[in-house]
């Protein structure tokens, strides 16, 4: 039992909106002190919360009821009804210690409330109005945040690399982090960095912070938050709430291609640990046997001489595998032997080139019917999307279809708008994506032969994919364009001409004799050219490797 007068002083106030215009919790125990002096209210006790009473759950606030029911506590002063309850359960909770003659009073400067007919029903009623106000409350901001929304805004902190324009009510670049985020997506579409390592590199190498608010940021950036980087839609243009997509009017970081080939990616290796790669090709090559990765290691024969095998992992459970260990000096021998099947010399490089560059710039011109395409179809979307919110409106659609078919729309507009905004640009990308299989071809095998460990895993990883080894053979799938380049030079007649390229001008292909080796390279370089097109949202993965970009220009 409490050895003190029956009644205290509640006093509340929380961060939330809904409590912007009331007085400091310190002033209303300064005013409530005051008023009780006044009116000779003794006060055993003073209790103070700074938490939302719109849902039950106030620690204080229970340890008060509990008080009351034991008998110990029989009035409370507080500055207004609300400050004691905004829910029904809280409400209900202190008008039945009324009713039932637990609670005597409560006290406000305003009136007092008594176990009576009235004040009770006038208690009900300022519980019913705070729900009430509680209620309108959450819907005007629900109402502001989708509003915003729809305005093409995020109605939250922007993610890492943009900033909240507070003045315009907009999100602009991060002038000290864009930068660095978009690096970050560059290092996780060249597909040799893990997320990991990609935090590790901004974090220790680039010095990446987050930002510094009063209370908090300033430090690295979370190993959750670095997946959760790279899965927002955000970055390509779009805002996700509730599930739901919305265009941004915020400048993208990304494309949309660009943003599908990092999920393509992370759901790939999401049950896979980080490597460090201190052999060339190790994760790169399958075993022909029993299909498991094989891997590399370093071992000395009893003449101290020290060798690096290539072996099977033999890790695929119920799959015996009886492949031989092959040395590495064997498995590069046999790159570099691929490798001088596709070899081009300077002349033929330049050749190439040059066709190239007049075939796109007759294709450029050829395409103003593609843009005059893509802009009535942007239009047909714009009308697809009103009809599908007309149709929601009268009740033809539930929210999941709804969300569903807005999701689809919404995204084939993006991708619709990129392919318009960025023509000219997607031009110039197939273009240099189409040089560079040739200048590979011309530069490869040199570089491969005085090459770093990095330069002949970035070589091999480029020149195809399905490698297989098996019985001591190193199967190479080439990518198509340098397959292409293969294949032709498998002619005599091909290989003749590349060392005497014949030039010649665009309008005369069509008087190229059908056969000849002009008319098989002309149809060589219109290939390639062809594949990358057809292949341009993929132009990113496409790349060739940076650390053999400037060899292959020299």
């Amino acid at each position: 039992m409490l050895n003190m007068p029956k009644i205290v002083i509640y006093a509340r106030k929380s961060t939330e909106s809904e409590d912007r215009q009331i007085l400091s919790i310190d002033s209303q125990v300064k005013e409530l002190r005051e008023f009780a002096k006044r009116e000779n209210l003794p006060i055993a006790s003073v209790f103070t919360e700074s938490k939302s009473a719109k849902s039950p759950g106030r620690p204080i606030f229970g340890r008060i009821l509990k008080f009351v029911n034991k008998g110990e506590i029989d009035g409370i002063l507080c500055w207004k009804l609300d400050r004691l309850a905004r829910n029904p359960v809280d409400g209900g909770a202190l008008i039945w210690a009324v009713e039932e003659g637990k609670l005597k009073n409560i006290y406000t400067p305003q009136r007092t409330f008594l176990n009576t007919g009235n004040d009770k029903f006038w208690m009900q009623l300022e519980f019913g109005m705070a729900k009430k106000y509680v209620d309108d409350l959450s819907d005007n901001v629900k109402r502001g945040l989708r509003a915003k929304i729809q305005q093409g805004w995020v109605p939250s902190l922007a993610p890492l690399g943009y900033l909240n324009d507070k003045n315009a009510g907009t999100i602009i670049k991060d002038p000290d982090r864009f930068t660095l985020v978009r690096r970050m997506w560059d290092l996780m579409l060249k597909g040799d960095s893990s997320p990991h390592k990609i935090l590790e590199i901004a974090t220790e190498k680039w010095g990446f912070r987050t930002r510094k608010f009063k209370r908090a940021g300033g430090g690295p950036v979370a190993r959750s938050a670095i997946y959760k980087l790279f899965q927002n839609p955000f970055y390509y243009g779009s805002i996700l709430y509730h599930g739901e997509l919305f265009p941004g009017r915020h400048k993208p970081m990304i494309t949309k291609s660009e943003f599908d080939r990092v999920q393509e990616m992370l759901s790939q290796t999401s049950n896979t640990r980080p490597k460090g790669y201190s052999f060339a090709f190790t994760g790169l090559i399958k075993c022909g046997e029993c299909g498991a990765s094989i891997t590399a290691e370093h071992k000395t024969n009893r003449q101290g001489h020290k060798y690096v095998y290539y072996h099977c992992t033999k890790r695929k459970p119920h799959a015996p595998c009886n492949q031989k260990v092959i040395e590495r000096k064997k498995v590069e021998g046999q790159i570099a032997d691929f490798l001088s099947q596709l070899s081009i010399t300077p002349g033929i490089k330049d050749w190439t080139i040059k066709l190239l560059r007049e075939l796109h710039d007759e294709e450029r011109q050829k395409d103003q019917a593609s843009l005059e395409s893509l802009t009535r179809r942007q239009e047909a979307i714009k009308t697809e999307l009103d009809e599908l919110i007309n149709m929601k409106l009268r009740g033809l659609l539930s929210d999941e279809e709804f969300a569903r078919k807005k999701n689809e729309l919404e995204i084939e507009r993006i991708k619709t708008a990129e392919l318009l905004d960025d023509n000219d640009n997607r031009f110039d990308q197939v273009y240099q994506r189409s040089e560079e299989p040739f200048e590979f071809a011309q530069v490869a095998q040199e570089c491969f032969a005085g090459g770093t460990i990095e330069e002949k895993r970035a070589i091999l990883s480029y020149t195809g994919s399905n490698l297989i080894l098996k019985d001591r053979i190193l199967n190479i799938e080439a990518q198509k364009p340098l397959f292409k380049i293969k294949k032709l030079l498998e002619s005599d007649k091909a290989r003749k001409f590349m060392f005497e390229p014949r030039p010649f001008a665009l309008a005369e292909r069509k008087k190229v004799r059908s056969g000849s080796a002009l008319a098989m390279w002309c149809a060589l370089v219109d290939d390639v050219r062809t594949y990358y097109w057809e292949n341009r949202t993929k132009l990113e993965w496409l790349a060739l490797p940076a650390i053999l970009k400037s060899k292959a220009k020299k």
